[in-house]
């Protein structure tokens, strides 16, 4: 094989790569979030997706951040009552 088509394959593969990457950073929250309800507890969503790298509070709602540092945002918003009022996936 010449040097070029060596070069040229490579480059091909990492363009592909960087694609299907981009693909599955942009879906990921999607497919990580998905099974979680408005309505859920704190244990529910613990036992469906784990415990989040992040959480966040103030006097009304505590928020529990899934993102990762590739991906869209992935959020779970609870109330005072902890139970989740909104999941935010960005």
């Amino acid at each position: 094989m010449r040097t070029s088509q060596v070069i040229a394959g490579l480059v091909l593969l990492v363009v592909v790569g960087f694609v299907v990457f981009f693909y599955y950073s942009w879906t990921w929250s999607e497919k990580f979030l998905a099974p979680v309800q408005v309505g859920m507890s704190k244990s529910q969503v613990e036992s469906l997706v784990g415990s989040p790298p992040h959480t966040s509070t103030n006097v009304d709602a505590e928020t529990w951040d899934y993102t990762r540092s590739w991906s869209r945002d992935a959020r779970v918003y609870f109330d005072t009552n902890s139970v989740v009022w909104a999941v935010e996936m960005d």
